[in-house]
C-alpha cells in the first residue's frame, strides 16, 4: 500500500488543499474523510488506514482554517471536500466520510455515498455546547473570532435529502441535540440508516467545581499529539540526533 502527500488537490476558488492518500494496490472506490472543527487531517489517519485496508483509495485533507490549509476559515469549506472528491473519482465512485463539522459537509457534498459521524446538524447549540465550541475547539483554527463557526453553520444551507446511501452514526452517550438532529434528518432521507456506537463510552460522574478551570490544561495535554508545531519539532530534532555523524 502506498502512502503519499498530495499537492495537486485544488479547490474551485484556487487553494491547494493539503492531503494524504492511502492507496491500496487495486482500489475501485475513493473515500474522502473530513475532520471536525478544531481538527486536522492527521486526526483521521487511523480511520483512513482501516478503509484503505478494505481496498478503498482513502484521502484525508485539511479543511480551510485548519491544519496546513493556507486559507482562513470561511463558508466555502465544502469546496475543499469537493476538490478531494473530484481527485478521487479517478478510482471510481466516491464516498464522503465526515465527523462533526466534516459530517455536516459530507451530507452537503456530491458524493455517491455518505457516512456522517455525529454530524454538526443542530441549528441552535446549547449554552454548554456553544461554550465548548468557542473555548475548546478553536485553538488550532484560523478564524476571525471564536464564534465565527457558529455564524457559518447558521448561514450555510441545511443538508437536503438525496437519493444515495447514507449512514449516520452517533455515540450512545452523544450530545442530546446532535442525536435529535440526526434522527430527524435521517427520517427525511429515504434509505438512510442510523447506527449507535455503544462501546467505550464516558459515563456520567460527579465532578469537582474546579474542573472547569482544569479543562483547558486537559485539552492541551490530549491535543498535543496532533499539534502542528510538534510535527515540526520532533522530525527536526531526530534528524539532528540520528543523521549522519560529522567526519
Amino acid at each position: 500500500m502506498e502512502f503519499t502527500r498530495l499537492t495537486e488537490v485544488r479547490s474551485r476558488d484556487g487553494h491547494v488543499v493539503p492531503a494524504y492518500l492511502f492507496l491500496p494496490p487495486s482500489p475501485g472506490v475513493g473515500v474522502a474523510i473530513a475532520h471536525g472543527y478544531g481538527g486536522c487531517k492527521e486526526h483521521m489517519l487511523g480511520l483512513a488506514a482501516r478503509l484503505a485496508e478494505a481496498n478503498l483509495a482513502t484521502c484525508v485533507f485539511d479543511i480551510r482554517g485548519h491544519g496546513e490549509h493556507p486559507a482562513p476559515l470561511d463558508a466555502a469549506m465544502l469546496e475543499d471536500l469537493e476538490a478531494t472528491l473530484a481527485f478521487l473519482r479517478r478510482f471510481g465512485r466516491v464516498a464522503a466520510v465526515g465527523h462533526s463539522l466534516g459530517g455536516r459537509l459530507a451530507l452537503m457534498s456530491s458524493a455517491d455515498a455518505v457516512v456522517a459521524i455525529s454530524p454538526a446538524l443542530p441549528q441552535r447549540p446549547s449554552e454548554e455546547g456553544r461554550a465548548m465550541l468557542t473555548h475548546f475547539g478553536s485553538t488550532a483554527v484560523r478564524a476571525r473570532g471564536t464564534g465565527e463557526i457558529l455564524d457559518i453553520l447558521r448561514a450555510i444551507p441545511y443538508p437536503v435529502a438525496a437519493p444515495r446511501p447514507t449512514l449516520f452514526l452517533h455515540a450512545q452517550g452523544d450530545i442530546p441535540s446532535v442525536i435529535e438532529a440526526i434522527r430527524a434528518t435521517a427520517a427525511g432521507m429515504p434509505g438512510a440508516i442510523v447506527e449507535v456506537i455503544s462501546q467505550h463510552q464516558h459515563q456520567p460522574a460527579d465532578l469537582p467545581a474546579s474542573l472547569l478551570a482544569y479543562l483547558p490544561r486537559w485539552f492541551n495535554h490530549i491535543d498535543l499529539k496532533v499539534n502542528t508545531e510538534l510535527y515540526v519539532k520532533v522530525p527536526a530534532w531526530l534528524a539532528v540526533q540520528l543523521g549522519p555523524r560529522p567526519g
